[in-house]
This record gives structure tokens, sequence and C-alpha cells, in this order.
């Protein structure tokens, strides 16, 4: 298949050597070489790839976090040795980033790569998917993960997955076995071409794909994980994604429908919190203010307000039936998934 794409007009020499390397070979299709944001747009229904320039002014997160939603793949072209641009670009879910200096041949590979693949199973149908972040320091986005699961899975078919790849913790949370993981689900994809039902867990009506506990080399790469979020959305009507403390931005602006920032009502918390929303992609988050000391709630949120520039959409009183919950396995505190389920109230 001839992959059908559009650069982004560069004066670096990746760009023009991709066109003529296009000319030459029947490897892809140059639809568009784009001077602005609207020579895209034009041309949207004919275009697999878009190979953006980093450098280039226009080139903003927010457009591709566009590109992603309208199902382009995107390549992310950087110069070398410009950190900050690849990380721009990694951060707002380009599909793959490749320095300036990378050569055609290479470059080429690294666009049919990206090239998107086909529809998942079922892809007719869509569930609707919500993604739980915080920053680093254990702000508690399992807890209101699983909270947030278990309040939908009482009215809607609803898989919760655990997408924390540093400190995954929803296996142990729950007291399920290690096994089946989120590989296992992986495996059944590629081989089944659907979710195996004896590759997901099963907790009080919930099913839970828990997250990766061995060792399998690079077994999550951006690729298999948008296939394993476009398949639990084709067999699930809602999807909640735990995702701990990792930078999600690409899952974000990928598949997720909503976002929930749950952030620590502490001074480290919200600082940390600040940073976050600070390089946030994409429609605000609903903040989940987690922790509150008694006596502290007013001033606590107005920090909040200050630091981040959101609203708390919940704000959560410190409990200890929450951690007692936690250490014992035990279905979320009753009071606390209810602060919870306010957020999925239209």
């Amino acid at each position: 298949m001839t992959v059908r794409v559009a650069t982004v007009l560069s004066a670096r020499d990746w760009e023009p050597g991709l066109v003529a390397h296009a000319r030459e070979t029947a490897d892809l299709r140059i639809v568009v070489r784009a001077f602005q944001p609207s020579d895209i747009d034009r041309h949207e229904d004919e275009i697999d790839v878009i190979v953006a320039a980093g450098e280039v002014g226009w080139v903003t997160a927010a457009d591709i976090v566009r590109w992603r939603r309208r199902g382009h793949a995107v390549v992310g072209v950087a110069p070398a040795g410009d950190g900050p641009a690849m990380r721009l670009l990694a951060d707002a879910g380009a599909d793959e980033v490749v320095p300036d200096t990378i050569d055609v041949v290479a470059l080429v590979q690294a666009i049919r790569f990206a090239a998107p693949r086909g529809p998942a199973p079922n892809a007719d149908r869509a569930g609707h998917t919500t993604v739980v972040v915080g920053p680093r320091g254990a702000p508690g986005c399992t807890e209101v993960a699983i909270a947030f699961a278990h309040g939908l899975a009482d009215e809607r078919n609803t898989v919760l997955v655990d997408l924390d790849t540093e400190s995954p913790s929803v296996a142990v949370r729950l007291g399920l076995p290690a096994r089946p993981d989120i590989v296992d689900v992986l495996d059944s994809l590629r081989v089944e071409g659907g979710i195996a039902e004896e590759a997901v867990h099963c907790e009080e009506g919930l099913s839970v794909v828990t997250g990766l506990h061995r060792p399998v080399g690079d077994a999550l790469r951006r690729d298999d994980i948008d296939l394993l979020l476009r398949a639990c959305a084709a067999e699930f009507e809602e999807v909640v994604i735990d995702a701990g403390c990792r930078d999600v931005f690409g899952v974000t602006a990928n598949r997720a429908d909503d976002s929930i920032l749950v952030v620590d009502a502490s001074a480290n918390g919200i600082v940390r919190a600040a940073e976050l929303t600070g390089r946030w992609v994409g429609p605000p988050p609903a903040l989940v203010l987690n922790r509150v000391r008694p006596g502290t709630s007013s001033d606590i949120v107005e920090a909040v307000r200050r630091w981040t520039g959101l609203e708390p959409a919940v704000v959560i009183p410190e409990r200890r039936n929450v951690r007692r919950a936690s250490v014992s396995a035990l279905r979320p505190d009753r009071k606390f998934t209810a602060a919870v389920q306010q957020l999925s109230v239209s």
C-alpha cells in the first residue's frame, strides 16, 4: 500500500529529500507540502501520515493532538540535538520522533511504520475512554481509577486498564494474580483478532487488564498501546485507564475522551501538579483534589486554582477507611467512591 503523506515545508534537507524520494519510488505519495495549517485541512481525507517539522513555528502540540484525533499518524522531525523540541513532539503524541539528520530511507521506514494499519476489531463500536493521571509522588491515581471504574461498572460494561509502566499497582490493590496481564491481552489480539475472555480478570462485575510485572523487552510500544485501547473501546462501553504518573500525553491525545488529574492536597503535590498542567495538551482535565486535611479545604482549593489554573471538580477529604481498603484489597471506601462518581454525572 502506498502511504499518503503531507509534509510541513522545511528548509532542512530532510523535506526536499523526502519529496525527491517519493517522486522516484512508489514507497509513498506526497499529497501536499504544507506552508500553513489550512493546507493540511484542505486535504484531510487524502492523508495517512503528517511529517511535522519541529522547528516550524506554526506546528504546535495542539496541532499534533488535532491531527491524531482526526485519525492521522504523525512523524515529528526535530533539529538534531534539540532535546526540548523532541520532547514537545513526543509529549504531544507524535507516533515517531526522529532527528532531521535521519537518512531518507530510514525516514520512509519510520513513516511506513507509523501509518495506520486499519481499524481494530468491531471498530464500528466506540466506547467512552477516560484516563486517570497525576504528577509524581503517589497522589492516589490508582484508588481514583478503581473507584471511578467500579461506579461505572454498576451501570455499564466497563474495563479498567493498568497502563502505569513505572509502578503498575492495580493487580496488587485488588488482590488479583499477576497473570494474565496486559501482554497476554496483546497476544490474544494478535492471534485471535479480539480480546480473549481468559486474558481479562473479572472483579465484582468490573473487567480488569492488569499491568506489566515481568520483563518482556519493549512490549509496550506506542502502537501496542494504541491497538489495545482501540480494541477495548470496541468491546466495552467504558474504558478507564490508570496511567499513574507516567507521561501519557500521547495516550490522552490519541484515545481518551476525558481526563482526570489527581492532585495530592499538599504543597509538593500542588507544585508538581502545576508543572504537569503547564505542559498539558488538549482539553483541560477534571481535577480531583485528594487527601484534604480537616480545616484546610478553602486554603488548599485556592492554592490549586492559583497554581494550576483549574477549578477542582471533586474535593476528597483524608479518610482512614480509604487506606484500610487499599491495603486489604477491598472495594474502595463507599464515601470515597461516591465523591469520585461526581465526575461521571453529566
